[in-house]
């Protein structure tokens, strides 16, 4: 059967992607390689942004966040409330989310199919020919695969994004437990022993909490030394791990980089997928969705159009650089550079912090770095117009060290 559109892969870039095309009166086909309720090993912080395309319903979102606490090894909890409208958000299993956006996709006319593995993609003047238990026909094919589909990309010649690992288990205890012990807070570790290139992260749900570690290099022993960790080790003492298709402890990629080139004729790549990963704390459903969305759109116009060629979709790379690297992850990758590549991780964190509790508008950048309230292009600004302020905070030595890294950073 052909299609006017097929979209591989059915997270929240690919779903947002197939309910706005569907919408448009296109005849949209969604294949998602796994059965529906996968578990997806993901954190499960959705900011309050995203309501920007479809709103959160109770039972969807199964713990509002009031705040966050952060954790370095000098420091033990440092908190802050999130108390604007803009800066709440909420924790909840990915299975459930996705599963409420491919309903939603459906509901607006997506034809939806589980359990689709797509082996391979062919083009040609007449159209895209997705290959795998059968085969389906369209116009287009936008690739919403995560990393797991890096295949397809390198079979059509398209770029994948370089990776990070992440992994993480869940925790099953009472609600009046996870209340008590954790809060309605998303709980960040910054500290380079356990991970020098990444995070570490307890976020509460309803009776379970995401425990996991991203990294470089990040193996099981390092989830292992993290479960030992202050803060962590007696919270979880005794709590068993919640089992998900047989298995308690999972891994998945992470990009680190948005690719050059997300487009070619009849192809577009969204999400995961193309690097839109948020390089700080590597959270990618909003930025997902918003790749998503512009490539809908685009795709609506190149219809109309009758237009499927390179030139015709370089609009949705033009709009995801307008929209999303300019303002936002251009931004997020000098704030990594600063806190990833200068050997002063939890120095920078702890200054600022320390910052925060003078200056108001320090603060709310702060929260906003955690709940996307403000741009990064916003937070970056704010950062370097108390770089004095900073530099008092991390004494000579640090400073001297970080100016290097600054003057890398201010040239991305």
């Amino acid at each position: 059967m052909a299609y006017d559109l097929i979209i591989v892969g059915g997270g929240p870039g690919g779903s947002t992607a197939a309910k706005i095309a569907a919408e448009r009166g296109l005849n949209v086909l969604l294949l998602e390689a796994d059965q529906e309720g996968r578990y997806k090993c993901c954190a499960g912080g959705i900011p309050v942004t995203n309501e920007e395309f479809t709103p959160i319903p109770k039972g969807v979102g199964e713990r509002e966040i009031a705040g966050g606490v952060v954790v370095t090894p000098k420091n033990g909890p440092m908190e802050f409330d999130t108390t604007g409208e803009k800066d709440k958000g909420y924790c909840m299993f990915r299975t459930d989310f996705d599963n409420y956006l491919v309903n939603i996709a459906r509901d607006a006319g997506t034809q939806v199919i589980y359990g689709f593995r797509a082996k391979g993609i062919e083009i040609n003047n007449e159209g895209v020919l997705v290959k795998g238990p059968q085969q389906y026909r369209s116009k287009c094919v936008i690739l919403a695969t995560g990393l797991g589909g890096a295949h397809l990309q390198r079979h059509l010649g398209m770029e994948v994004p370089p990776m990070i690992t992440g992994i993480q288990a869940e925790f099953t205890m009472p609600e009046s437990v996870i209340t008590e012990q954790f809060g309605n807070q998303v709980w960040e570790f910054f500290d380079r022993s356990i991970s020098e290139h990444g995070i570490a992260w307890a976020f509460p749900k309803q009776d379970a909490v995401s425990v996991g570690i991203l990294g470089r290099n990040i193996k099981i022993s390092n989830f292992e030394s993290f479960l030992r960790y202050p803060f962590i080790k007696d919270k979880l003492t005794g709590r068993e791990m919640k089992m998900f298709g047989g298995r308690k402890i999972w891994a998945a990629p992470i990009p680190d980089k948005l690719i050059a080139k997300p487009y070619r004729d009849r192809v577009m790549i969204i999400g995961d997928a193309c690097g839109t990963a948020d390089p700080i704390l590597y959270e990618g459903i909003y930025q997902a969705r918003l790749s998503g969305k512009l490539a809908a759109e685009t795709f609506s116009k190149a219809y109309d159009e009758e237009d499927f060629g390179e030139t015709s979709l370089a609009r949705y790379h033009n709009l995801l650089l307008k929209q999303l690297y300019e303002e936002d992850l251009r931004y997020s990758y000098k704030i990594h550079t600063l806190l990833y590549h200068s050997g002063l991780l939890e120095n920078i964190i702890d200054a600022a912090y320390a910052m925060a509790q003078e200056d108001p508008e320090m603060m709310q950048s702060i929260i906003a770095l955690f709940t996307r309230s403000q741009t990064r292009k916003r937070i970056w600004k704010v950062m370097l117009s108390h770089k004095r302020k900073l530099i008092k905070h991390l004494g000579i030595s640090s400073s001297l060290r970080l100016i290097p890294t600054l003057f890398r950073a201010s040239r991305i």
